[in-house]
């Protein structure tokens, strides 16, 4: 089948991608499965199931969905994602290998809310962006909390699901970002380990600022499931967990009640108060072990927009005799602003201009670190083009005209990378053969919310 493919027919691994810029010049051992449903395949048809299901393609709105979403409809969905996910999947043929691409990790919010912020919009720097799916696999929950067993529990976080599979199809078809599921899933072995581990450094690195940001989050996900209740139930839930005053509480569920239709993640269906409610899952994903595990098996640079996964990574980054050293600094020192692409998130086509130039930049530096080159003569050159991008990135930050929008970033590329002991256990011991023994580098964007 392989030698049959001529250049720009599409690739037989499923990406979607022409066969001249996917697998072509690529050895068997660094391609992904090309007898296995990819993971574009498989997300893309559960776009199709849940769009089925519901109804979306037979004319039914969104509006509709959350009027008349149904268990029965909530647990097909989760089935249908348990079947195309199951737990003896052989993830690490599906997923990308360590093969010089320039591909990043994202870690942070997996959010229909806050995706589009930050995520998104640096896809567009990347030859591939991965971002994990917050989706629950039913295979392996307890069915007392599944939400094929239990869907009632599951009516508010279906719908947050649901639409953060639809608001990102789009970008999954085109390949502007590779949806993955988190490889624990198919390991339970793993997924315990990196849960102990997980546990036992807990509350160790905390952000105000993110703390803040992600209790908007939850705060928001309360007013919206306490919607489904019935008003009297509402107004004491104010009461009781936020310490409101009865006559605020009900001018709050007033104000809410009079914005439910126009708020796309409220429920619009009455929930009673003895159904045990809603089962609400805030994903942060990966977390700071498996963010490293991934992008280790991955060959991926790690995107991060949360404080609290910059300073791990701070913490982790290689030292001799306990001093970090930066031999790129002369050249990543001077990138701390990055275009924000939002134009490729109404238009699914990354930007050209300075994009094209900020693209070639970022791939530059990161295949001096990849070779572990330091010759000045390059180094100088590529910092050259640096302050030539600074220039035009200046000029877009102070024209008050400018369609385009620029982030602050900072980008850490220590020598010897980011690696972490634990981290590298759960490689050993994984059914993953080949992967990096570190990351290489980190990029923070600044989280706005």
């Amino acid at each position: 089948m392989k030698k049959k493919l001529g250049r720009n027919d599409y690739c037989g691994c499923g990406s979607g991608r022409k066969y001249k810029h996917c697998c072509k010049d690529l050895p068997d051992e660094l391609r992904t499965s090309w007898s296995e449903l990819s993971v574009r395949e498989r997300n893309l048809a559960f776009c199709r199931a849940i769009k089925g299901i519901l109804g979306l393609d037979a004319g039914k709105t969104w509006l509709d969905i959350r009027r008349e979403i149904t268990e029965k409809q909530i647990s097909d969905i989760y089935s249908f994602y348990s079947f195309i996910w199951p737990r003896e999947t052989d993830i690490y043929s599906l997923l990308p290998k360590s093969d010089g691409r320039f591909r990043a990790l994202y870690t942070g919010a997996l959010d229909v809310r806050v995706i589009g912020l930050h995520a998104l919009p640096m896809a567009s720097l990347f030859s591939e962006f991965l971002i994990e799916s917050p989706i629950i696999n039913p295979n392996n929950v307890n069915p007392e909390f599944s939400p094929i067993k239990n869907p009632g529990k599951y009516k508010y976080q279906a719908l947050k699901d649901i639409m953060f599979m639809l608001e990102l199809e789009p970008y999954i078809g085109y390949g502007l970002i590779n949806l993955i599921p988190d490889p624990s899933n198919f390991d339970l072995h793993l997924m315990r380990a990196m849960m102990d581990m997980a546990t036992s450094r807990r509350g160790t690195v905390q952000s105000r600022k993110d703390f803040e940001a992600y209790t908007k989050l939850a705060i928001e996900d309360f007013l919206n499931s306490i919607h489904m209740m019935p008003r009297d139930v509402k107004i004491r839930s104010l009461v009781s967990d936020f310490g409101m005053p009865e006559y605020l509480a009900v001018q709050s569920i007033d104000t809410l009640d009079a914005n439910a239709e126009a708020s796309p993640l409220t429920m619009l269906q009455p929930i009673e108060p003895g159904d045990g409610g809603q089962l609400m899952q805030f994903s942060m994903s990966p977390n700071y072990e498996m963010s490293l595990f991934t992008a280790q098996v991955t060959g991926s640079v790690i995107v991060t927009d949360s404080e609290s996964r910059w300073l791990e990574y701070q913490a982790a980054q290689h030292r001799q005799a306990g001093v970090a050293s930066y031999p790129w600094n002369d050249i990543y020192g001077k990138l701390v602003r990055v275009p924000m692409d939002y134009h490729m998130l109404e238009l699914y086509v990354k930007s050209q201009h300075h994009f094209t130039t900020s693209r070639s930049i970022l791939e530059l530096a990161d295949k001096l670190v990849l070779a572990d080159e330091r010759n000045p003569k390059q180094l100088e050159n590529l910092s050259d083009l640096i302050d030539r991008l600074n220039n035009k990135l200046g000029e877009i930050d102070t024209d008050e005209e400018a369609e385009f929008v620029n982030g602050d970033c900072k980008i850490l590329v220590p020598d010897g990378g980011i690696h972490d002991n634990n981290v590298q256990r759960l490689l050993v011991r994984s059914g993953c053969l080949k992967y990096d023994d570190k990351v290489r580098s980190i990029y923070y964007v600044n989280l706005k919310v």
